[in-house]
């Protein structure tokens, strides 16, 4: 399987936690150094953004915090894990986006009345040029890694580096509007760029919260799950497909539909082989429950072989693989809807007439044999193809076996009535 294990999901975990404790540091460090020279220059611009780089490297030492949680093993508390930690430490991150912006708009809002002082206006240029490249390069790291290991919260911390790299800019341009005497610009920037931070916090925030509420993940994903799950022949028909998200990794389920003959065993393949598909599909994919559940189609069209075409008054006849003729029944929920007469142009062959006759009836799309006997190969290749095989009695009509085998009278052939080739 392509999905990874348990080593590669901590592998992952631990390298988005890597990416947040690193980014942690440096905007820590970042903030330091804005916070001094703004303190130094008296440009409140520069105190401001170091109070915004500092609540930064708060919500990033959240992800740190949460994608550190996120790798416990599950328990018998937490059965799915501890992958939500990770979530929340976005819905974390989100609100302190919010806050940060809460705080740019009142920063901003009180320059647009305030005479530009400024002093080192170089030191607190060279500061706010520094923030920039220094938020340009931890945004670009924390989408890559956030995007490889799948991390909502690197993803949304990425973003707000994004912004920070506006928010410097801007103070560059505040400061330098400042050492020039040139009112308002400081503030009106500003306000702008508060309302782009509001819109990245309320977004991710919003995101947070469906996660934790159990939301659909993506609607493309369930599309590549459903083109799956379509393209298994067994699985007759599905539904109850559910996903939810838990950190970076995909829980989900669904109830499959099979033939009724299909055996224990069988279905457990099927349901593997869905899972590995699936998962192959999809990396996020941690776990995929597949219910297996008996499949009963409302239209069926039922073959017996007879000897003479009399509709349903025929008689079953004592051969299969060299009967005259097939009747073909059409039943919907159970009523016969139509008939159809398929002349055998088999009977007279030498060998394996049988399965002569079975892909021929194959082509006319039958979803159930019923016969009085059938040979090993003839039998196999119909449950190969998921045809059900029923057996009747001798000597009864069309019409008896019909409403036999809608009131479940038949029993279904678990194997061959014969070791002949011919059917």
């Amino acid at each position: 399987m392509d999905m990874p294990g348990d080593s590669e999901k901590v592998r992952r975990l631990k390298k988005g936690e890597a990416a947040a404790r690193l980014s942690t540091f440096i905007t820590l460090g970042m903030a330091i150094l804005k916070a001094a020279i703004g303190y130094l220059s008296g440009s409140v611009a520069l105190l401001t953004d170091a109070l915004h780089t500092g609540a930064d490297s708060i919500t990033r030492f959240a992800s740190w915090f949460g994608l550190k949680i996120a790798q416990r093993k599950p328990d018998e508390r937490f059965p799915y894990g501890y992958y939500k930690a990770e979530t929340i430490a976005t819905l974390f991150v989100s609100i302190f986006i919010l806050y940060a912006g809460y705080e740019m708009i009142v920063e901003s809002y009180s320059k647009l009345f305030e005479a530009p002082q400024l002093l080192l206006p170089f030191w607190a240029l060279f500061a706010s040029l520094i923030s920039a490249f220094v938020a340009l390069l931890i945004s670009r790291y924390l989408r890559r890694v956030g995007e490889e290991v799948n991390s909502q919260s690197l993803i949304v911390n990425s973003e707000e580096a994004k912004i920070d790299v506006f928010a410097s800019i801007v103070v560059f341009v505040a400061v330098f509007s400042s050492y020039l005497g040139v009112p308002y610009v400081e503030g009106a920037v500003g306000i702008g760029i508060s309302l782009m931070i509001f819109k990245v916090g309320l977004v991710n925030g919003k995101a947070a919260l469906y996660s934790l509420m159990d939301v659909s993940p993506s609607r493309e994903i369930e599309e590549k799950i459903k083109r799956v799950l379509s393209s298994i022949e067994e699985v007759k028909e599905y539904e109850g497909l559910k996903l939810r998200q838990a950190g970076p990794y995909i829980f989900g389920e669904v109830k499959i539909k099979v033939k009724k003959f299909i055996d224990v065993k069988r279905a457990h393949e099927i349901s593997e082989r869905i899972e590995e598909r699936i998962r192959r599909e999809i990396s996020q994919i941690d776990s995929f429950t597949i219910q297996v559940e008996p499949f009963k189609a409302r239209v069926q069209r039922v073959a017996i072989p007879i000897e003479e075409d009399m509709g349903l008054n025929s008689r079953v006849t004592d051969h299969f693989g060299r009967a005259n003729y097939f009747l073909i029944v059409t039943l919907h929920d159970g009523n016969v809807k139509s008939t159809s007469v398929m002349k055998n142009p088999f009977r007279e062959r030498e060998a394996k007439a049988g399965l002569a006759a079975v892909y021929a009836l194959l082509e006319q799309g039958i979803d159930v044999l019923i016969t009085t006997q059938i040979g090993d190969i003839s039998f196999h290749t119909l449950r190969d193809h998921l045809i059900d095989v029923y057996v009747t009695p001798k000597h009864r009509t069309v019409g008896e076996i019909i409403d036999d085998y809608v009131h479940n009278r038949l029993p279904r052939l678990e194997r061959p009535t014969k070791k002949t080739v011919d059917g």
